[in-house]
């Protein structure tokens, strides 16, 4: 609908001058789910077959800010990859993520939250060129490198849509990128596994995600808007035991919800 924009967009700055964190999740929930997928609105969709799975408005303090201790069953990756550097932090009601400069890998900020088909909703602001990435993984799955199965890549200009599963983190396939095999044949190989879409998103600004997943289809939504889809198979992988929030640079999350969506 026409009215659907605007109204997305007049509700966050609402929100980010009022920061209100009872009455803005509510209104904002009934506004963008209300996207379309296969002719049912994700909102309809969550309605009829949807059951919260998790969900964290991060409005909390942690007891000792000197440590990295988010509470809620989250976990990070700072102790190995930072060697234990404070990546992640509660602040003024929501979740910040800032990769330290001597980190050896994209911080990786996580929770159980296990479903086959499921939808996705989470506000999100990039205060970098190198964005936020969404990624689902399954540790269980030993096809993939780490248990990595979809992802979702935000960055002002792209968004990214990747099979990892049966694409770049496939062993056989990642086996043959780090013996050095020629990029064409990495491409030749994956190619059916990756989509992206061009956007145009401003740095330090809120925006508002929707992700639904649906047997092998993985698509997105940016404030009411469709920001691409990919359709490859290993989508349908049946649990994505958990959510990761993925960052190469600094980025910021708050009112996150994950729903389970019954089989149709």
């Amino acid at each position: 609908a026409p009215w659907l924009r605007p109204c997305a967009i007049a509700f966050g700055r609402y929100q980010n001058t009022m920061r209100s964190k009872v009455l803005m999740p509510v209104l904002l929930l009934s506004i963008s789910l209300n996207v379309a997928w296969g002719g049912q609105s994700v909102e309809k969709l969550i309605e009829s077959r949807g059951t919260l799975v998790f969900e964290d408005d991060f409005n909390r303090s942690e007891a000792d800010d000197s440590k990295e201790d988010l509470g809620r069953g989250w976990v990070t990756n700072s102790a190995k990859r930072a060697a234990g550097t404070k990546q992640a932090d509660l602040k003024g009601g929501l979740l910040s993520i800032e990769m330290a400069k001597h980190a050896d890998h994209a911080v990786s900020v996580r929770h159980d939250a296990p479903f086959d088909d499921g939808a996705i909703q989470v506000k999100f602001r990039m205060l970098d060129d190198k964005g936020i990435g969404f990624n689902f993984n399954d540790p269980a799955c030993k096809v993939s490198h780490a248990g990595h199965i979809c992802h979702v890549g935000v960055k002002p200009k792209k968004v990214d849509f990747r099979d990892g599963k049966t694409g770049v983190f496939d062993l056989k396939i990642r086996e043959k990128r780090l013996a050095g095999a020629p990029k064409a044949e990495i491409a030749a190989l994956t190619k059916d596994t990756l989509a992206y879409s061009d956007v145009d998103l401003e740095l330090g600004k809120w925006y508002q995600m929707e992700i639904l997943i649906q047997g092998d289809e993985l698509s997105a939504w940016i404030d009411g808007k469709s920001v691409g889809q990919l359709k490859s198979p290993g989508v349908d992988h049946s649990v994505k035991q958990n959510l990761a929030f993925s960052v190469s640079g600094a980025a910021e999350v708050e009112d996150l919800r994950i729903w389970s969506l019954a089989t149709r």
